[in-house]
């Protein structure tokens, strides 16, 4: 009976012993993950005050930004209307203000717009003048450039130009006839040298294209157009636009003096001149002139030569 009693306690015992340890492994397991969702929890409670608080550093700075805002956009507002209304036409020049040409300075200001309207000299020769590099503002490395390429321009005119000049008889009624003329008619020389020079647009077109191409390679369009647009009025006064205006006749009439001695005329014929046109050919000629080349060409000699 004794014995019953003992097992039957072992077997309880037993029971209960095995009844906690497997209620500790779990209450072991439940307190490690209490402390895993409270660290998580803690984790997150963190990472929301971060975010409230560049929440709240946003809408501050969003703040600013309205204000500067408001702030620039008060002031642009009041810059206009203080602002004068712009002049619809250029205004005319200051010399107070060097914008005319002051007697006490030698220089002014004058907008590039109207450089096409101002009086200057663009070449010597085949050069330009000083006075047109300044005026454009050229450096020396651009205006050794412009030079050379102006030069070229003149040599292909003057190579095309020769190989369609031939010699041909003065045009009727520029050589005497009998009687006295007055000074500068068609018919008061005896004696002529004449060429004939045929129409050379086809001939010269290329060159005055890559002549402008060349410009704005090395001014740029601007200075380039200008320069372009001079250098045609140059070209037309001096150079009969390179060939362009059409056949024409070229040559030196002389004229007898009453003392036995012969002065020299300069004659063209063709679009621009009519039926002729005369010049007196003075010793102070320019020697850049077409009158002077033409002489050199010719082999004929300038008066004081």
């Amino acid at each position: 009976m004794i014995m019953k009693k003992l097992l039957l306690m072992a077997i309880i015992a037993a029971i209960a012993a095995l009844v906690w340890n497997r209620q500790s492994t779990r209450l072991h397991a439940i307190q490690i993950q209490n402390q895993r969702l409270a660290a998580a929890v803690a984790e997150l409670d963190t990472h929301v005050r971060r975010v409230d608080s560049a929440c709240k550093a946003a809408e501050q700075k969003m703040v600013e930004l309205r204000t500067n805002l408001q702030r620039r956009d008060g002031a642009a507002v009041s810059a206009a209307s203080q602002q004068p209304e712009a002049a619809a036409a250029t205004p005319e020049p200051d010399p107070a203000r060097h914008g005319g040409w002051p007697q006490s300075a030698n220089f002014f200001y004058l907008p590039k717009e109207n450089l096409t309207n101002a009086s200057y000299k663009l070449f010597d020769g085949r050069q330009l003048t000083d006075e047109a590099a300044c005026l454009f503002g050229m450096s020396p490395a651009e205006r050794e450039a412009t030079d050379k390429i102006f030069d070229d321009l003149i040599d292909q005119f003057r190579r095309a130009e020769i190989s369609h000049m031939v010699p041909v008889d003065p045009p009727s009624g520029w050589l005497v006839t009998g009687g006295s003329q007055p000074p500068g008619s068609a018919s008061q020389f005896d004696s002529a040298l004449t060429y004939s020079i045929a129409d050379l647009t086809e001939d010269i077109s290329a060159a005055r294209s890559g002549f402008f191409d060349q410009l704005q390679q090395a001014l740029g369009a601007s200075r380039a157009e200008m320069i372009s647009s001079a250098a045609s009025s140059y070209l037309a006064e001096n150079l009969d636009e390179l060939g362009g205006t059409g056949e024409r006749i070229v040559g030196f009439l002389w004229e007898p003096e009453s003392d036995g001695t012969h002065s020299l005329w300069y004659g063209a014929a063709g679009s621009g001149y009519g039926a002729g046109s005369f010049q007196r050919v003075m010793p102070d000629v320019d020697p850049n002139s077409q009158i002077a080349y033409y002489a050199r060409l010719f082999g004929v000699n300038l008066p004081g030569q």
